[in-house]
């Protein structure tokens, strides 16, 4: 089995543990929650890419497998993500220095992170106040994705305290 082959296959498995994302494979989409990798015909490199609230590349390489690499490790991330993230949650809020997290209701004070049904919508929303009392929400289908949403902006917002 070639090295392509073994990772497309990790990958595969992987791809089971991560709720709604989707994977694609040498298949460019923006229009949904997911990444992937192609190859861009105009620039002649072959691309990673993960897309959600916003698309971004990568990695960008002339070698098929380097991209491919870099695929397996954002679905790591993913799945890292997705094994049990309200107990992570937990861990990280009391190291967390002047950010509440609210969990399963609305906050709209500064600095919050946060997730709550949205009636009107009839969807799950996540939300990131900054100290201005701007908020970025999110929507999702489920409670679940949600909170694992909510673990990410969590350990972003940890890592970022840590520098």
């Amino acid at each position: 089995m070639s090295k392509k082959e073994k990772l497309l296959s990790e990958i595969k498995k992987l791809s089971k543990k991560i709720g709604s994302v989707k994977v694609y494979f040498n298949q460019h989409k923006t229009d949904s929650r997911g990444m992937g990798y192609y190859f861009d015909e105009n620039d002649k490199l072959w691309k990673s890419y993960v897309c959600g609230e916003f698309y971004f590349i990568t990695k960008k390489s002339e070698n098929e497998i380097d991209v491919i690499e870099r695929l397996y490790d954002s679905v790591c991330e993913e799945a890292e993500a997705h094994e049990k993230p309200l107990e992570k949650i937990k861990k990280i809020e009391p190291k967390l220095q002047s950010v509440p997290i609210v969990l399963n209701a609305q906050s709209c004070g500064s600095y919050a992170i946060g997730y709550f049904y949205d009636s009107k919508t009839k969807h799950w929303a996540t939300y990131h106040n900054d100290e201005r009392g701007s908020s970025l929400y999110s929507y999702y289908n489920c409670e679940e994705e949600a909170i694992v949403e909510v673990y990410k902006m969590v350990s972003v917002e940890y890592k970022l305290q840590q520098h």
